[in-house]
């Protein structure tokens, strides 16, 4: 198993891509603190990875409130002994055009999609140090990289975390890699609320004609945490089904 005595957090791990890295990085050994603001959805995560016979705990979390984030942290330093790899993964996305975008709407979406990765990894970085090998992943977007109308305050925060990446993948090599994940269409629980004929539309777009599932994301990410990634930090992994290859 390639995360054997890890010791892994998950934020946004309720539901969506975040629970299906959970489930897998259970499956690949690591202890799993699963956090999210969704009590209902991150106990029964947590409670799925154990009755599989992996190891983990719920804790619950808005990751726009730091002692929220601290709570977390400290949780698997006192539950776990230490801790691996944070994949930060919570976002919240207000829609809205530059030009009509409520200040509340934009102040929402990049506290919980770019302050908290930056605040999150923050307080994580010292345990992370202490291990010489952690992992910080961050969950970005193609929309880091390519353009979506109609949800300015989303494609800035997101293009936001691609840099942050990239900034703290200097500030902390050799001893800590830092990875973000760039999915693109993916089929969450969010997605689906998505109008019909826009589903289509977006998906007619991807070469490979259909929606990504979580699990794809997820075995992307316990790669990108393993040893076997042990070369790639600083870097932005598309995983698009060829949409921004077009």
């Amino acid at each position: 198993m390639r995360l054997q005595r890890r010791v892994a957090i998950i934020t946004g791990a309720a539901s969506g891509i975040g629970q299906a890295t959970a489930l897998q990085f259970a499956r690949e050994g690591a202890a799993v603190v699963v956090a999210d603001i969704d009590q209902t959805g991150g106990l029964a995560c947590a409670e799925a990875i154990r009755a599989a016979g992996g190891n983990a705990i719920f804790i619950e979390t808005d990751v726009r409130e730091k002692r929220d984030l601290r709570r977390m942290v400290g949780a698997a330093v006192e539950s776990y002994g230490g801790l691996d790899i944070l994949h930060n993964n919570a976002f919240w996305n207000a829609p809205g055009t530059a030009k009509d975008i409520s200040e509340a709407d934009w102040q929402a979406t990049l506290a919980v999609t770019l302050t908290a990765v930056w605040q999150g990894s923050q307080l994580a970085i010292p345990h992370l140090l202490e291990r010489r090998s952690g992992v910080i992943l961050n969950t970005a977007s193609v929309h880091s990289i390519v353009g979506l109308a109609g949800s300015a305050a989303y494609q800035a925060a997101k293009g936001g975390v691609l840099s942050l990446t990239r900034a703290m993948s200097l500030e902390l090599a050799p001893k800590v890699r830092v990875v973000a994940i760039l999915p693109g269409a993916i089929e969450t629980p969010a997605t689906k609320q998505t109008p019909a004929a826009a589903h289509a539309e977006f998906v007619s777009q991807v070469p490979l004609g259909r929606m990504g599932q979580a699990g794809e994301i997820a075995s992307v990410a316990a790669f990108l945490a393993s040893d076997e990634a042990s070369y790639i930090t600083g870097a932005g992994i598309v995983v698009d089904g060829g949409y921004t290859a077009r």
